[in-house]
C-alpha cells in the first residue's frame, strides 16, 4: 500500500502558460513526456462504495491500463493524506493486493455490480523538484474535464505530490509558486467533483461551523483542529467566488476569517509569543479588502429593497440602480483580487504556520475556554452599561463584536447534557443578528451621505430611506439592550467564571 501525501492547488485555465513557465517549474526535470489520461471510476447502481469513502478507477495512459482503489481522506486548505492501492488492469477487477480488509471486502462484495459512473479525462504534464537534499516533489499540472450524466466541468489544477520530506516541504514549495501565480489551495478530489457532477448537486458556499471541543482536550491541538476547518471554508470560498456567480461565496470566506480571528482570541494564550497579533492584523486585513461588497449588497438587499413598499412617490429607484452599480463594481474588484497572483498566499503561509505549532501535551481546553468566556462576559457588560449611556454607533458596534466573541466562545463548549449552553447560544445568534441590522444602517450612512454630496438628486431618496429605517432601529436598539440585559445576566455565565477561577492555563 502507498500513502499519497499531495497538495491541490487549483488555477484559471487562462494561466496555464504562465504555470508552466514559472522559474521553479520551466527548469524542473520532466517526468516522461506529456499524457493524455482517460480515467473511469465506478461504482454499484446504488453507490455502495461511495457510501463507504472508496473511490475505484481505470486509467489509460497510452497503451497501458491501471486499476487503482483509493479511500476517502480529510483534507484541509488543499493537503491530503490518504491510502492507495495501484496495480496493472487487465479488464476484470483484481483486489486482492488491497490490504485494508475493510476495503477489500466491500470491493469484492459489490464486485459483479460494478457500473461506470464518471470519467475524468485530462492532459497532464509530470516534473519532479528536488529543493533540498532528502526532498522530492512531483509536480503534476493537469487540464481536462470531468464527465458525468452528459454535464462537464473544468479540470484545471496543479498537484504536488510527497516523494520524500514532509507536509511542511509541500508548503513551502506551494508558497513560493503562489507567490507570483494566481494558485488557491483546492480540497475537493477528482473522484469527489465527479459524484457531485453525477448527483447534479450544485456548488454551494461553505459554512466554517466548528465542533464543539472536550474540556480535557489538548489545547493547542484543539486549536489547529478548529482552525483548519476555518480554512477549508476560507479555501472553499474563495474557489467558489472565482467559479460561480454567487456573491455569498465572498462572504462565507469573509466569515472564516472572521471566526479564525475569534479563535486566534480565544486561544491566544497557549499560543507561541506573537502570533495571534501577527495572523489576527493579516486576517483583518483581506477582510477589510473585502468588506465594500459586503456593504453594497447590505445596502441594496436589507436596506432599500424592504422600503421600496411604502415609496409611493417613487423616490428609491434612482438610489437603487446607483447602489445595484456599486454592488456590480465592488463584485468585480473583489474577484479581480482574488483572480490575482499571489491571492492563495496568506492561507497556505497560514496553513504552514498552523502545522508548524509545537506540541503541547496540556489538556487545558476547558479551562481556557471557561477565561475566555469569564473575559468576554465581563467586558460585554461593561459595554453594555456604556451603550445605555452613550448611545453612539460605535458603542453598539463594539458591543456587537463582544457578543460574536461571546458566541465563538459558547460553540466551542461541549452541548450535552448542558442544555443551557444551546439555549444561551442561540440566544446569543439572535443577539448578533439584531446588532447587526443596527450596524447596517450605521455603516450605509456615510456611504448614502457621500451620494449625496456628489450628486443633490439623492438627497430626497436618502432623506425617505433614513427616515423609513428611523422608526424600526429606535425600536430594534430599545428590545436589543432589554435583550442584551437578559442574555448577559443568565445565571449560566457564572458557571464559567466558577470554572476560569479554578485553575488558570499556562501562557507562552
Amino acid at each position: 500500500m502507498a500513502r499519497e501525501i499531495e497538495l491541490k492547488l487549483a488555477f484559471p485555465p487562462e494561466a496555464l502558460d504562465a504555470v508552466l513557465a514559472h522559474p521553479l517549474l520551466a527548469g524542473a526535470a520532466r517526468q516522461g513526456s506529456r499524457k493524455t489520461l482517460i480515467n473511469t471510476y465506478f461504482d454499484t447502481p446504488d453507490l455502495a462504495l461511495s457510501a463507504k469513502r472508496i473511490a475505484l478507477r481505470t486509467r489509460k495512459s497510452g497503451e497501458n491500463w491501471l486499476q487503482t482503489v483509493k479511500c476517502a481522506a480529510e483534507s484541509f486548505g488543499g493537503l491530503s493524506s490518504r491510502p492507495e492501492w495501484e496495480k496493472a488492469f487487465s479488464g476484470e477487477f483484481d483486489f486482492s493486493d488491497v490490504e485494508a480488509t475493510e476495503v477489500r471486502r466491500t470491493l469484492e462484495k459489490h464486485h459483479a455490480a460494478l457500473v461506470p459512473l464518471f470519467s475524468t479525462d485530462f492532459v497532464r504534464d509530470t516534473l519532479k523538484l528536488e529543493p533540498r537534499d532528502g526532498v522530492s516533489i512531483l509536480v503534476m499540472i493537469d487540464r481536462g474535464e470531468i464527465s458525468a450524466a452528459g454535464r462537464q466541468t473544468l479540470i484545471s489544477e496543479l498537484e504536488l505530490e510527497l516523494v520524500s520530506g514532509d507536509a511542511d516541504d509541500l508548503l513551502e514549495l506551494a508558497c513560493a509558486l503562489a507567490s507570483g501565480l494566481p494558485l488557491i489551495p483546492f480540497d475537493p478530489s477528482k473522484a469527489a467533483r465527479g459524484y457531485q457532477l453525477f448527483h447534479d448537486t450544485p456548488v454551494t458556499p461553505q459554512s466554517s461551523l466548528i465542533d464543539p471541543v472536550p474540556d480535557d482536550a489538548d489545547v493547542l491541538d484543539s486549536f489547529r483542529q478548529r482552525a483548519l476547518v476555518c480554512l477549508s471554508a476560507w479555501s472553499a470560498n474563495h474557489h467558489g467566488a472565482l467559479s460561480y456567480p454567487d456573491p455569498e461565496f465572498i462572504h462565507q470566506l469573509r466569515v472564516s476569517l472572521t471566526r479564525l480571528r475569534g479563535l486566534l482570541r480565544i486561544f491566544e494564550p497557549a499560543l507561541p509569543e506573537g502570533f495571534a497579533d501577527d495572523w489576527r492584523a493579516r486576517l483583518q486585513a483581506l477582510s477589510q479588502s473585502l468588506g465594500p461588497l459586503r456593504s453594497s449588497q447590505v445596502l441594496c438587499d436589507e436596506l432599500i429593497l424592504p422600503a421600496t413598499e411604502d415609496d409611493v412617490d417613487g423616490y428609491l429607484p434612482p438610489l437603487a440602480r446607483h447602489a445595484e452599480q456599486w454592488r456590480e463594481s465592488a463584485l468585480a474588484e473583489v474577484r479581480l483580487q482574488l483572480a490575482a497572483a499571489g491571492a492563495g498566499m496568506l492561507a497556505l503561509e497560514f496553513h504552514r504556520a498552523l502545522l508548524a505549532l509545537p506540541a503541547n501535551s496540556a489538556s487545558l481546553t476547558g479551562t481556557l475556554r471557561r477565561q475566555a468566556a469569564r473575559h468576554l462576559h465581563e467586558k460585554a457588560q461593561a459595554q453594555l452599561e456604556r451603550v445605555c449611556s452613550e448611545r453612539s454607533n460605535e458603542s453598539l458596534h463594539a458591543l456587537r463584536i463582544l457578543i460574536k466573541q461571546l458566541r465563538l466562545v459558547c460553540e466551542l463548549a461541549p452541548r450535552k447534557p448542558h442544555k443551557a449552553v444551546s439555549r444561551r447560544l442561540r440566544a446569543l445568534a439572535d443577539l448578533q443578528s439584531r446588532l447587526g441590522r443596527l450596524n447596517d444602517l450605521a455603516d450605509a450612512l456615510p456611504v448614502l451621505g457621500r451620494w449625496v454630496s456628489s450628486d443633490p438628486r439623492f438627497a430626497a431618496p436618502v432623506a425617505f430611506l433614513t427616515g423609513w429605517h428611523a422608526a424600526t432601529s429606535l425600536k430594534l436598539r430599545r428590545t436589543i439592550l432589554r435583550r442584551a440585559g437578559l442574555v448577559l445576566a443568565d445565571a449560566g455565565w457564572q458557571d464559567e467564571k466558577a470554572g476560569a477561577s479554578r485553575k488558570k492555563p499556562s501562557h507562552h
